[in-house]
């Protein structure tokens, strides 16, 4: 079966959206928005905290690094537990841990303090938010999955931009503080929707289709490397990393780069921000097209788009309007990519894997997340603008190359899609 015929199969089948079920999504969203929040949180208060201990900035590295340094150990070590035990039972038991630390981050009063607490948050997030993606994937109607779980997964960077917004008056009101109690009550809130809401991991989603549940692997995580899907795991792995590796570096990059090239500071940092919103605006364009059958053709052409811009950028002098249109495009292939990643392996998977592969993925990609800015800081260290933005053609051009490998593996039948029914062939 060709991969466009199949784009929308993930094991399940429901064709339309039941008030419960747009109940449980919302409240999935809301849970990933206000994570986002969360996440933003520690770097928000780090400024107002160091001021307030006479410590330098520096001081909290450690604290920054801790919550990534949890969710990646929990994605790959706990989050598969979703499918053994049910992923309703691990949403809300790990997101009671993470609002249970985001409380207890308020009430630290040391850089060792901050340390531990943010560390628990990252296990609570890396074991939840898997299971939250797996659960959207499994109750979303197919016509319609990849867009579903665009507007949920872009929940987090709205959080996190909402965080910032809303800093300023919060810590006016009870100081840093209150941005830990406000992101504990709120995750809290969401919880409570996701336990009156979402059935038990014995029962399915109601829906007009009837579906076939598969038992649970004794081990999903060592079965994504099992010769049925070893290849295509690897695959996907290696297309999330390098495309995280790539938006890690421009992301901790531009506002220092830009400036360079004439760009003022502070217009940097504002144009900056067009790089992410390019992303929202391309995740949901990527996962439009997914829903459509056109996964290969749309991620070839959005990564195009954003060789187009950097080499825009790369032989044009400044000019903030045509930067910024440049920057927007880059943003659309790159970050847009960055957010349909997840969604695109998705299919390749039975029901019983999803959460596995969530948090392998969530896991593996942070070596990107690390290389990239190390990457882009030699860069920046010895060339300038243009020769920065060419440099960063080289994993545009490695993530086309994994897309197309990815294409013609499936096609001559290497990448096997799981069993699907006729009559999702039909919707697809």
């Amino acid at each position: 079966m060709m991969l466009d015929q199949a784009i929308n199969a993930s094991g399940t089948v429901h064709d339309r959206l039941t008030g419960r079920t747009v109940a449980i999504l919302f409240f999935c969203a809301f849970f990933m928005l206000i994570e986002g929040l969360d996440l933003a949180a520690m770097p928000l208060a780090v400024p107002r905290v160091s001021a307030q201990w006479g410590q330098p900035p520096s001081a909290f590295a450690l604290s920054l690094s801790a919550v990534l340094i949890g969710i990646g150990l929990a994605s790959v070590l706990l989050a598969p537990l979703g499918e053994r035990f049910g992923r309703k039972r691990m949403i809300v038991w790990t997101g009671m841990l993470a609002a249970g630390a985001t409380f207890g981050t308020a009430t630290a009063d040391n850089v060792s303090a901050f340390v531990v607490w943010r560390l628990l948050t990252g296990i609570g997030l890396g074991a939840c938010l898997p299971n939250v993606t797996a659960s959207v994937a499994h109750i979303a109607p197919m016509h319609m999955r990849a867009r579903i779980l665009a507007i949920v997964n872009t929940a987090i960077p709205v959080g996190s931009v909402m965080a910032a917004m809303i800093v300023a008056p919060v810590v006016r009101i009870g100081n840093w503080q209150a941005l830990f109690v406000i992101a504990g009550l709120l995750t809290l809130i969401a919880i409570a929707g996701l336990v009156i809401l979402m059935p038990s991991h014995q029962q399915a989603i109601p829906s007009s289709s009837t579906t076939t549940r598969r038992q649970p692997s004794a081990s999903p995580l060592f079965e994504l490397f099992l010769p049925a899907h070893r290849i295509k795991t690897l695959l996907l792995l290696g297309l999330a990393t390098t495309n995280t590796f790539l938006i890690y570096m421009m992301i901790n990059w531009l506002p220092t780069l830009l400036p360079r090239g004439g760009m003022p500071v502070d217009t940097a940092a504002r144009l900056s921000g067009l790089f992410q919103f390019g992303g929202i605006v391309g995740g949901f364009f990527f996962a439009y097209q997914l829903d459509r059958g056109r996964a290969v053709g749309t991620f070839v052409g959005g990564y195009l788009c954003a060789a187009a811009g950097l080499i825009g950028i790369a032989v044009t002098a400044y000019s903030g309007t045509l930067w910024a249109l440049l920057l927007l495009a880059v943003g659309v292939g790159i970050s847009g990519a960055h957010i349909a990643i997840t969604i695109f392996g998705m299919i390749f998977y039975p029901q019983h894997l999803l959460s596995s592969f969530v948090g392998l993925s969530i896991a593996v990609t942070r070596s990107g997340a690390i290389c990239g800015p190390l990457a882009g800081g030699w860069l920046v260290a010895h060339v300038g603008v243009g020769g920065f933005m060419l440099a960063a053609l080289i994993p545009v051009a490695l993530c086309i190359a994994w897309v197309l490998i990815i294409g013609r593996a499936e096609r001559t039948g290497i990448m096997a899609l799981p069993t699907i029914t006729k009559e999702n062939c039909d919707r697809a």
